[in-house]
């Protein structure tokens, strides 16, 4: 089985058919029979058990809120009455009268509670689904960034202790998650999860995966502050292309994610940097195989991870402070 091509499902938000997928596999290992069995058992079998991180009960049920939605909404299951679902078992939870209260004061009602209780809680969307991240355990480092015509003196706070880190941890049973984002107070950086999947700080996944990328957006909410999430992921991962040692495994990872839908903010970069780049390196705007990007010298893939980052920033000046996005 292609692990990478499962997993891009799941960064779709398609368990369905990350599923599917899984199930076309013939004479699957005993490892991939039991992922099978895990998946089933999540999403599809209707009784499903979960390990939580806490014996505070009130807790488990918050977290069990939110499980139920994310088993909704990356089943395919309509989003809006999956939150519907999910506001009014929080706010049974925290006894509120307020029936016209929205997730988003129901979500600064739980911050609150959770910082008595020793957490941290940040809620709102990771697109396009909603999902908190809950830690309790806060370092920081400063950093001196390299970017594109700037450098950026940033403060990373470094998360560990974690008892949910949104959507793409639950469908991925921990394989995946997202690594961290940028706030305008500084750059967070999720510090935890196995051994196995630890990387170093002087690596290209944390000097350029993560520093350069978060550092971009911080240096975009700037320069353009209501950029939206598509030109802002098209911006940071370009950044990486630009630094990164060995582009071919960024370029694996943007052609295995890539999904033409401006939904998803993440895959959906990715679809454009892949059409754009086969359109400089082979003459035609469309994906191409990994055969064919595997040939390609380093140089040009982050030349051409420059010259579009370039264009794209000469088009949102043209377009003046307010512009929102041009991809």
């Amino acid at each position: 089985m292609d692990e990478s091509k499962f997993y891009a499902y799941c960064l779709q938000g398609d368990v369905t058919a990350a599923f599917e997928y899984l199930r076309s596999i013939p004479n699957k290992s005993d490892k991939y029979q039991e992922l099978k069995s895990r998946y089933f058992n999540r999403f599809f079998g209707g009784q499903p058990t979960y390990r939580f991180k806490t014996d505070d009960l009130w807790i488990r049920k918050v977290l069990l809120a939110y499980y139920q939605y994310f088993t909704s909404v990356l089943t395919e299951k309509n989003v809006e009455d999956a939150e519907t679902q999910l506001v009014q078992t929080l706010s049974q939870i925290l006894h509120m009268n307020d029936l016209t209260a929205s997730i988003d004061q129901i979500e600064d009602k739980l911050e609150v509670i959770f910082e008595e209780k020793g957490f941290r809680f940040l809620g709102g969307v990771t697109a396009p689904f909603r999902g908190p991240y809950i830690w309790k355990t806060t370092k920081k480092m400063d950093f001196r960034v390299e970017l594109p015509h700037e450098t950026q003196d940033v403060t990373v706070y470094f998360l560990s202790d974690f008892i949910m880190l949104s959507w793409l941890h639950f469908a991925t049973f921990g394989e995946k998650y997202a690594g961290g984002w940028a706030k305008a107070d500084g750059l967070y950086y999720v510090d935890d999860g196995p051994k196995r999947k630890r990387i170093k700080l002087d690596s290209s996944e944390f000097q350029v995966s993560y520093l350069k990328h978060e550092a971009q957006h911080l240096s975009d909410y700037t320069r353009f502050p209501h950029l939206l999430p598509k030109d802002l992921e098209y911006r940071a991962k370009l950044v990486e292309l630009i630094y990164e040692p060995r582009p071919f495994r960024l370029l694996k990872k943007f052609s295995y994610e890539a999904k033409n839908d401006p939904n998803f903010p993440h895959p959906y970069s990715s679809f454009v940097i892949m059409s754009r780049m086969a359109k400089l390196a082979f003459g035609i705007e469309e994906l191409q195989t990994l055969e064919k990007w595997s040939t390609l010298d380093t140089s040009l893939i982050q030349g051409w991870g420059l010259d579009l980052y370039n264009l794209h920033t000469g088009q949102l000046e043209e377009n003046g402070p307010d512009v929102i996005g041009v991809i």
